[in-house]
């Protein structure tokens, strides 16, 4: 018996199979539109083989994999870098990005990533941006942008500079997705945000502007059904507070949205108890506040709330609840990720000490 899982989110869009003949499990996996890799065991039982594909299953579904009867269609992609290498050589994004637009494969691509450019701390890619959105017509089929795709060996987060995407919405009408990774020098837009067919919208960073939230909070995206903001600490950028964010609370700002992520945040505590009674968590099928500092304060409001119940998935990993906060939340009948719990620095014997967001320099 066969069954097949797909899982995407805003920066992976991967397959997961699993199927059983006798006491033999054969798994695939990979990113959709690929081969991808292939795991056979054997077990000495057909039985053994049926627990250990329930098992492998219930990890699967747990991390956001969705059964499918039939594959998605493969999606054209292209990603778009300057390596350390190329940058000493003098190349650069903005030539590469050109010559890209000058090719066949352009009028195809339905996925763009724009990787690393040369001397990301002090540069953003607002040349290649320009040109791009100077140039829709070349790009026809483009539903999905992630700007600013590099590890902290390539630029740190918080020193990735970024660029003002104002004119991206107006000339590619069409879009369904955008990742934007890094949020020092980022207009996200100088005019009313307007989007018709965005489904999908993630800034990831060390700390996200109060310009930035302001501006997601009072934007029309009617199709809007996944939201995650990296919120981080004030050293990298977080100018905001508490009721910046309450905007996002309220069921209706985005009436399609089934996805919010309020992540690697130093005021989780704030925010969990803030939404545990939230209006939101009525349209919602997965909440996120993980990769913050997340303690028992904010999860005892979160557990005492009668409203997490409507959710599908809970989603808290990378965390400091204790353990026997950990063992109440695995009793929920929904899913819940409490994984990866972190331990304060210093902590004295009333529990204090230092606690970090994971995304941080």
């Amino acid at each position: 018996m066969k069954h097949y899982f797909e899982y995407q989110d805003s920066k992976s869009y991967k397959f997961w199979q699993v199927e059983i003949e006798a006491n033999t499990l054969n798994v695939k996996y990979g990113k959709i539109g690929t081969a991808g890799q292939e795991k056979i065991s054997s077990f000495d039982t057909p039985e053994k083989a049926q627990k250990e594909m329930e098992k492998l299953i219930s990890e699967k579904t747990k991390k956001g994999y969705v059964e499918k009867a039939d594959a998605s269609a493969k999606k054209t992609a292209r990603r778009i870098g300057v390596s350390y290498d190329e940058a000493e050589e003098g190349k650069t994004l903005l030539e590469k990005v050109t010559a890209f637009l000058e090719t066949t494969q352009a009028t195809e691509v339905e996925s763009l990533v724009i990787a690393a450019w040369e001397e990301a701390y002090d540069n953003g890619p607002q040349a290649s941006l320009d040109l791009i959105i100077a140039n829709p017509g070349k790009l026809p089929q483009l539903k999905e942008l992630f700007v600013g795709d590099m590890d902290s060996e390539e630029c740190e987060i918080s020193w990735i500079t970024q660029a003002d995407y104002t004119q991206l919405f107006a000339a590619f009408p069409a879009l369904e997705r955008l990742h934007i990774k890094g949020s020092k020098d980022l207009i996200l837009s100088s005019l009313p945000l307007k989007h018709e067919h965005l489904k999908a919208l993630t800034i990831e960073c060390g700390g996200l502007p109060k310009a930035a939230i302001e501006k997601i909070a009072t934007a029309h995206l009617p199709n809007l059904d996944y939201l995650q903001l990296y919120i981080g600490v004030d050293e990298y950028g977080f100018d905001g507070t508490l009721d910046d964010l309450r905007p996002f609370m309220q069921k209706g700002l985005f009436p399609k949205l089934k996805y919010l992520g309020l992540v690697d945040s130093e005021i989780a505590n704030e925010i969990a108890i803030e939404i545990a009674q939230a209006s939101v968590l009525e349209q919602l099928d997965t909440l996120d506040l993980s990769l913050g500092t997340l303690t028992d304060a904010g999860g005892r409001a979160l557990l005492d709330s009668s409203k997490i119940a409507g959710l599908k998935k809970l989603d808290l990993h990378y965390h400091y609840l204790s353990n026997e906060m950990i063992k109440e939340f695995k009793k929920l009948s929904i899913l819940v990720d409490v994984t990866d719990q972190q331990e304060a620095e210093d902590e004295d014997e009333d529990g204090e000490g230092w606690r970090y967001p994971a995304v941080t320099e």
